[in-house]
């Protein structure tokens, strides 16, 4: 177990399962600075923190977690360091989007979408809500040359049968602001959407003095454009704050504002 809690003091107002259904988080980094350790207590609170009733009247939490970037072996090792077992939580799908080829093939999009909503509604089963975690999904607008409309299309559909749904990708200069290949235009132009869609975006970034000994960079929370006051009235608050934070050896992790030690 990490000698730092699993859930960082300042996040836990920011975690934990959501009440009203279609909740879209949108978690973005960079390439010096990994988004991980944030999709893990993502998951971690939503399994392991008290679950109030939803609006469906279902309280249990079950996770699909698709991803594009990483296999079962890191995000079991990420898990275990949180005291979250992947193989034995029945709680937990994982679907190895690489190693399957999930979207890669000439059956592309359709495909991969019928799979998905496969694992999703074998989720439900029990009576559970679904959080739906797309890790790295914009991988396929450059190894399998998908149509940005046609990316959101699809997240768009496997969101409507999720209760909540997480999506991760890259916000790096060249591919956000440089726009000089279509790969670039494209990436821009799928980030920018996901970004207007989203209900919260959680943006992970190095410092902008550089690296620092005891500073792994900075996580900033901000409200999306899709939220609406009443859903915030419900319980859905996305208040917004800038941290910094610190990866410690043995995968914990320490969240601060500025100034404080």
């Amino acid at each position: 177990m990490p000698s730092l809690p699993a859930i960082p003091p300042p996040l836990s107002t920011h975690l934990g399962p959501n009440k009203t259904a279609g909740f879209l988080t949108l978690v973005t980094s960079v390439l010096g600075a990994s988004a991980n350790w944030v999709i893990l207590r993502q998951i971690y609170a939503a399994i392991k923190l008290p679950s109030p009733i939803a609006e469906d009247g279902m309280k249990d939490v079950a996770i699909v977690l698709v991803s594009w970037l990483r296999d079962l072996e890191f995000w079991k090792d990420g898990a275990r360091r949180l005291g979250l077992n992947f193989t034995t939580n029945g709680k937990i799908t994982f679907i190895d989007a690489l190693k399957s080829g999930l979207g890669l093939h000439s059956s592309g999009i359709d495909e991969a979408e019928k799979a998905l909503l496969k694992n999703i509604e074998a989720a439900k089963v029990a009576g559970s809500r679904v959080l739906l975690v797309l890790d790295g999904i914009d991988f396929l607008l450059a190894a399998a040359e998908a149509m940005v409309d046609e990316l959101l299309d699809f997240i768009w559909e496997l969101k409507e049968h999720a209760h909540a749904t997480i999506v991760s990708a890259s916000a790096d200069f060249p591919l956000l602001q440089a726009q000089n290949t279509p790969l670039e235009v494209n990436h821009a132009a799928f980030v920018m959407s996901m970004a207007h869609q989203a209900k919260a975006i959680w943006a992970v970034r190095e410092l902008d003095t550089g690296s620092a000994k005891d500073v792994s960079g900075v996580l900033r929370i901000t409200r999306g454009p899709a939220i609406e006051d009443e859903e915030e009235r419900r319980g859905n608050e996305v208040e917004e704050t800038e941290l910094l934070y610190f990866v410690a050896g043995d995968g914990g992790v320490r969240v601060f504002e500025r100034g404080s030690s």
